[in-house]
C-alpha cells in the first residue's frame, strides 16, 4: 500500500513558479504542508478526505449491536406458542387448518429472519473489526491524534484490506489482540445461542461469556479518563456484551427480563455521560473535521440501545417486527458544511491563506465582527478594526495550524458563520437533543 502519511507528496504551487521554490514538510497536525520559500507562506497540501459514506455504513453496523437478535428470540417464542395451540385443538379441524396457516406465516417469517440474523452478525463483526483497529491506533504513542484518525480513515476506505504497517507499537498491538480475542469469543457464543434457542444452557453460557467481557472492558475503561476518544471502541464492545446478556435474560424469561431492561437502561445513561464528556471543551474543528467518526458512532450506539430498550418494554407484542426509519439511519451533526471547507481538494479559484487580511467593508461585516469578537455594539468603533486575519477566524473554530491553514475564497462566508458563538451553541443543542442530555455540552470557543 502506498501510505499517504509517510510518502512525501509533490508541493502545491499555490503562488506559481517552480517546485524548487517550495518546501514540503509535516505540520503539527500530522498533515503535509507546502511552504513558499520566498514569502514564507504555508498551506496544508494533503489531508485525507472524510468519507461520510464509510462513516454512515459504520453507523448502520453499530445499530445492529443493540437490536439485531430481538426478532429471532420473539419469533421462536411465537412458534412454541403456536405448536402448543396446535396440540390443544386437534379435535377441531377448522381451527387446526387456521392454525396451520398461522404456523406457516411464522415459519416464513423465521426463514426471512434467519437471513436477517446472519446479516446482523456479519454487520456486528464488521463493526467490531473497526473497533479493534481503532483501539490500537488511538492508544499508540507513535502518532498524534490527527495522524491516528487520518490513518484509520484511510484503512476504513479499503475495508482494512490495507493497513499502514509503519504504525508499530507493541503495547498497542497487544491490547488490540486481547480485545479482538475476547470479543470474538462472545460473538461465537452469541451466534450459537441465537440458532439453538430455546436451549437455556446456551443462554447461561452466553451470560457467563458476556459478563466476562463486560468485567474486562470496565477494567480497561477505569484506566482511561472519561471523554477520551480511545474509550469509544471499549464502549462499543461494552454495548455488545450488555446487549448479548440482555438477550440471554430475555430467553430465560421470568424475573430475568427485569435484569435485561435494567442493564440496558443503565448502559444508555453511561453512554450519554460518555458522549457529553467527549464533547465538553472540544472545538468545532475537532468534533466536525478531525474526528467526526467518534461522535457519529456514539450517536448511533445510543439510538441502537434505545431501540432495543423500547422493544424490550413491548415484549408482549411478540408478533411485531421492527425496522429503522430513514430518519434513524441518518444523523446531521450540523457540521457537514464545515467539513467541506477543509476537503483535500485545494484547487480553488483563489486560495486564502492564514496570514491574509480579510477586509471589513460593510455594515454586515461589522455586525459579524461584533458578534465574533463579543464587542459592545454601543461602544464599538468601526474605524478601530478595518480588517481581520484569516488565522484569527481559523483559530476561533479550533484549527490546529491557523497561520498555515486556509480555505477557498468562495467559502469564506461559511467559515465566518461557524466562527460565531450562536453557531457553536446551535451545534451544542443538536448534540443535546440527540443524546437527550439535561443541558447542552459546553463546546470550546477559542478566545482571540
Amino acid at each position: 500500500m502506498v501510505n499517504p502519511f509517510t510518502q512525501r507528496p509533490e508541493p502545491h504551487l499555490f503562488k506559481g513558479g517552480d517546485a524548487s521554490d517550495y518546501e514540503v514538510f509535516t505540520g503539527e497536525a500530522g498533515t503535509w504542508c507546502t511552504r513558499h520559500s520566498v514569502s514564507g507562506e504555508t498551506i496544508q497540501s494533503v489531508r485525507p478526505a472524510i468519507d461520510m459514506f464509510n462513516i454512515a455504513n459504520l453507523g448502520v453496523n453499530i445499530l445492529n449491536l443493540g437490536v439485531g437478535i430481538y426478532n429471532s428470540v420473539q419469533l421462536q417464542k411465537v412458534t412454541k406458542k403456536l405448536d402448543r395451540n396446535q396440540k390443544q385443538i386437534q379435535s377441531c379441524v377448522d381451527k387446526l387448518d387456521r392454525n396451520h396457516e398461522q404456523v406457516q406465516v411464522v415459519s416464513d417469517k423465521l426463514d426471512r429472519n434467519h437471513e436477517q440474523i446472519q446479516t446482523c452478525f456479519n454487520s456486528i463483526q464488521n463493526a467490531l473489526t473497526v473497533q479493534h483497529r481503532t483501539l490500537e491506533l488511538l492508544v499508540c504513542n507513535q502518532c498524534n491524534l490527527a495522524q491516528q484518525m487520518n490513518i484509520l480513515r484511510e484503512e476504513m476506505r479499503t475495508d482494512f484490506k490495507n493497513v499502514v504497517e509503519e504504525v508499530k507499537d507493541l503495547e498497542a498491538r497487544r491490547r488490540r489482540e486481547e480485545f479482538e480475542t475476547r470479543t470474538f469469543k462472545l460473538l461465537k457464543a452469541y451466534e450459537r445461542f441465537t440458532y439453538i434457542l430455546p436451549e437455556l444452557l446456551e443462554a447461561d453460557q452466553l451470560i457467563e461469556r458476556a459478563e466476562d467481557l463486560e468485567a474486562w472492558l470496565r477494567t480497561q475503561l477505569n484506566r482511561i479518563d472519561i471523554g477520551k476518544p480511545e474509550r469509544l471502541p471499549l464502549m462499543v464492545a461494552l454495548a455488545f456484551s450488555v446487549r448479548a446478556k440482555a438477550d440471554a435474560f430475555e430467553a430465560k424469561g421470568g424475573d430475568y427480563t427485569n435484569f435485561a431492561t435494567k442493564d440496558i437502561s443503565l448502559l444508555i445513561n453511561q453512554l450519554r455521560d460518555e458522549a457529553r464528556a467527549f464533547c465538553e471543551g472540544r472545538s468545532l474543528y475537532t468534533l466536525g473535521v478531525e474526528m467526526p467518526e467518534i461522535l457519529y458512532q456514539y450517536a448511533f450506539l445510543n439510538r441502537s440501545l434505545c431501540k432495543g430498550y423500547e422493544l424490550q418494554k413491548k415484549v408482549k407484542q411478540v408478533d411485531s417486527e421492527f425496522s429503522f426509519s430513514a430518519e434513524e439511519l441518518n444523523w446531521d451533526d450540523g457540521m457537514q458544511e464545515l467539513r467541506v471547507l477543509f476537503e483535500p481538494n485545494i484547487e480553488h479559484t483563489e486560495f486564502l491563506g492564514g496570514n491574509q487580511d480579510i477586509k471589513l467593508n460593510t455594515l454586515a461585516d461589522y455586525d459579524w465582527y461584533i458578534r465574533f469578537a463579543n464587542q459592545d455594539r454601543l461602544t464599538f468603533n468601526v474605524h478601530s478594526c478595518p480588517s481581520i486575519k484569516l488565522s484569527n477566524i481559523l483559530w476561533k473554530i479550533g484549527h490546529p495550524e491557523p497561520k498555515t491553514g486556509g480555505i477557498g475564497k468562495t467559502t469564506l462566508n461559511t467559515l465566518m458563520s461557524f466562527a460565531l458563538p450562536e453557531r457553536v451553541n446551535k451545534i451544542s443543542h443538536i448534540i443535546q437533543a440527540e443524546f437527550k442530555l439535561e443541558t447542552s455540552p459546553k463546546l470550546l470557543v477559542v478566545s482571540n
